[in-house]
């Protein structure tokens, strides 16, 4: 019995952990009203409070392959003031022995003005922050060469000089930055990239700095307005333990639906895929929409991991009314999935009741039968032998208008198989009727 608890205890503790080593922490677009970011939400705090507050603003910045390109809005730091000030955001306390926290957004400086020149230590504006206050991964920066250039640089702690990239970065352009901090048994890592390939796994880093205190834990994050930290615009914000969850699995382009001889065409198109396994294409009555009724129809294989665009197609063939939606459950290889925006899809309404030849005919072992509705009506299929006796009925109810197809197996009402020969089908909806012969052969 203590080694069923234990092992219990242990399953407890292992999904625990693993939760807690790929989580996302922190996914902030910066979606407010533009204006005084500490006002216009709860979800961050003034832990420094200066002459020039941070503040929302309109735009986006870009990046491909990031979750969080190009969606809601983007904040500006300006440093330039000897009162500093500063914003934070906490998130689920991490540590342990071989957990890693990363924070990534994207970066545009706008000018150099308020910078040191570039042979000084510069000054931080992003770090996370521990429980005690203290502070680690300090991102800095300061001028390049020249007006027109800027160096980034990381510090393990807030103490230390920073350690510099080699390489200048150009004013007014979007980056990608990325910053993790692993913790480990002695001699945490902190490591940077900047505009890193997101498709595969991690790249070798920018930068990687080992020397100073270690932290003992991690639980914010932080942007700082200082004297010499320049100004900048941040935007689509992520706190994850997983490098995995930085890029975006899929990114889907368009999703179309043409109709053509009663046929629904869907078409879709990803920009990018990170480990796409498929799609499940999904079907419903667009009266029943509010009822949720989905059903999956098809599925289509994804390409796994790619760069550049990939076009999909599939071809439906609906029953039992005018107007359809569609939407795609798109699957990555681990099993988490999300769905698509719903599409819809209008047939053209039958002009006349009408039944189609049954096809095929002959038959064996099983015949379909397609009839179309112009208007809503009550509505029998029902199956006669040559002597006019009542073999089976595949069609008995309220039906609205449009198009239907019903399959029939070649037996009985009491699932008797029948023997080869002549049968009659005859379709009656409200004053409509109409007979056809069909063959079946054994």
């Amino acid at each position: 019995m203590k080694t069923f608890l234990s092992l219990i205890k242990s399953i407890i503790f292992l999904f625990i952990l693993c939760n807690s080593l790929y989580a996302q922490l922190i996914s902030e677009n910066f979606n407010y009203s533009a204006g005084n970011l500490v006002h216009l939400t709860s979800n961050w705090t003034e832990f420094i409070h200066g002459i020039f507050d941070v503040e929302v603003i309109d735009g986006n910045l870009t990046y491909p392959n990031y979750a969080l390109s190009n969606s809601g809005r983007m904040i500006s730091l300006n440093g330039g003031s000897s009162s500093g000030s500063g914003v934070a955001r906490y998130f689920p306390t991490q540590k342990n022995n071989g957990v890693s926290v990363y924070y990534s957004f994207l970066l545009n400086v706008i000018n150099t003005s308020d910078l040191d020149i570039n042979t000084s230590n510069g000054d931080k504006f992003a770090n996370f922050v521990s429980s005690v206050s203290t502070r680690r991964c300090h991102l800095f920066i300061r001028q390049g060469s020249d007006l027109s250039k800027f160096c980034l640089g990381l510090a393990k702690t807030n103490t230390d000089s920073p350690s510099w990239c080699n390489t200048e970065l150009n004013l007014n352009t979007t980056y990608l930055i990325v910053v993790r901090y692993n913790f480990l048994s002695t001699n945490d890592i902190t490591r940077l990239w900047i505009n890193p390939n997101l498709l595969g796994v991690e790249p070798t880093p920018n930068l990687e700095v080992s020397s100073g205190s270690d932290a003992q834990d991690i639980c914010g994050i932080e942007f700082t307005q200082r004297s010499k930290s320049g100004h900048e615009q941040i935007d689509g914000l992520s706190v994850t333990n997983s490098w995995a969850q930085i890029p975006l699995p899929v990114e889907l382009m368009a999703f179309a639906a043409n109709v053509s001889e009663n046929q629904v065409h869907l078409s879709w198109k990803t920009a990018t895929e990170i480990n796409n396994y498929g799609f499940e294409v999904e079907r419903c009555q667009t009266s029943d929409v509010k009822l949720q009724t989905w059903e999956k129809i098809g599925f289509v294989q994804g390409h796994g991991n790619s760069s550049s665009p990939k076009e999909y197609f599939f071809t439906d063939l609906p029953s039992g009314g005018i107007s359809f939606n569609y939407r795609l459950k798109q699957i990555d290889v681990d099993g988490k999935f999300e769905y698509s925006n719903s599409i819809e899809a209008v047939l053209s309404s039958p002009a006349i009741f009408a039944s189609i030849q049954n096809y095929p005919n002959p038959f064996n072992p099983s015949t379909t039968i397609s009839y179309d509705l112009s208007t809503p009506c009550h509505t029998t299929i029902k199956v006669y032998d040559l002597l006019g006796k009542e073999i089976a009925i595949l069609v008995n109810g309220e039906k609205p208008a449009g198009k239907y197809v019903v399959v029939w197996n070649g037996k009985d009402s009491s699932g008797r198989k029948l023997t080869s020969g002549v049968y009659f089908y005859k379709l009656i909806a409200g004053t409509f009727i109409q007979t056809r012969k069909m063959l079946l052969l054994n």
